[in-house]
């Protein structure tokens, strides 16, 4: 299902292939193989955590006008801190979505989808990625609720406070999860209020897909950390204030202990699958993610497309099982 490897070319029928064919496609195989060895393992880039709020306080951040009494948008200090990067395509690594909380998949789709028409993508696109979830996961249910497309660039290190360089729909450049233990469960009981209390006590999850929309990315690609080498201390409740609702997601803050990866060059055929919430213990619950900018990135790159895809995930056919509300 999942898969991490180099991509070399799909092996074509002995019987229908002519001998000089095989040398040729031999010899892409090993002119990539090169290419790989040749490529840097990792990178060192820097990202952005967030400094821990003092005791007893909680960060937030007003996305609106601020209410009476509220003289600050936010209270978030932002830590750029320089770590090195690992090029899944170069480790070939065994990774699984239960422990290190993502996996590079194999996911073609249409090239004739409209991504900028939400009709198209709600038809074409929820359908396919729901049936591969479905498989992916062993799950009886996949619940499709929201998708964001993403153009342009992470917000550069270098860039001044209170500048305007990530509005919305660009890449994101803090390293965070988009939910928290109670952020998980309130998303439930907000999409489907009339199932949720049942839901609530079978396992379940929230795992984003995530994927390039038209060409390979170089620019801004898209950071992991490693669920496994993340420890509860480096989550940070992070209370956004919406018009209307109030939404809780992790920021990040540093830890040596913390492994990072991201695949070069990845394609519009490929995908990731990551966990963004998930209501058991004894699995990767949580998947902290950034944009970042690739010190090796062209300086004539693209700017970077992609989308992002949200679900439910359920497994009714499991042992009834509360969701866990602590780390």
């Amino acid at each position: 299902m999942a898969s991490v490897l180099p991509v070399l070319p799909r092996p074509l029928p002995g019987s229908h292939v002519h001998r000089q064919q095989k040398t040729v496609a031999s010899q892409a195989v090993l002119e990539q193989q090169r290419q790989l060895e040749s490529q840097p393992k990792s990178v060192t880039a820097p990202v952005r955590y967030v400094r821990p709020p003092p005791p007893g306080e909680t960060l937030y951040q007003y996305v609106y006008d601020l209410p009476e009494g509220v003289s600050e948008p936010d209270n978030v200090e932002h830590l750029s801190t320089e770590v090195c990067i690992t090029d899944l395509r170069q480790l070939q690594p065994d990774f699984s979505i239960l422990e290190q909380g993502f996996q590079l998949i194999d996911f073609a789709v249409p090239a004739d989808i409209d991504w900028d028409s939400t009709e198209q993508v709600e038809s074409r696109y929820y359908p396919l990625a729901a049936d591969f979830l479905k498989n992916f996961a062993g799950a009886s249910r996949v619940h499709i609720f929201d998708h964001t497309l993403r153009k342009g660039k992470s917000r550069s290190e270098n860039a001044k406070p209170g500048e305007e360089l990530e509005p919305a729909n660009t890449p994101v450049s803090r390293v965070h999860t988009d939910y928290t233990t109670l952020g998980g469960l309130n998303r439930l009981k907000a999409l489907l209020p009339d199932e949720a209390e049942q839901l609530s006590k079978t396992p379940f999850a929230v795992y984003q897909m995530w994927r390039p929309l038209r060409s390979v990315v170089e620019e801004s690609p898209l950071g992991f950390i490693d669920a496994s080498s993340v420890d509860s201390k480096d989550l940070h409740i992070h209370r956004v204030e919406f018009p209307g609702r109030t939404g809780y997601n992790y920021s990040i803050s540093p830890n040596p202990n913390h492994r990072w990866y991201y695949t070069k060059n990845m394609r519009p055929d490929e995908a990731y699958v990551f966990v963004e919430y998930e209501s058991r213990k004894g699995r990767a619950r949580f998947t902290p993610h950034t944009g970042f900018r690739d010190p090796n990135t062209p300086p004539n790159a693209p700017n970077r497309e992609s989308v992002e895809l949200r679900a439910m995930v359920f497994w009714e056919h499991e042992p009834p099982q509360a969701p866990e509300m602590e780390l």
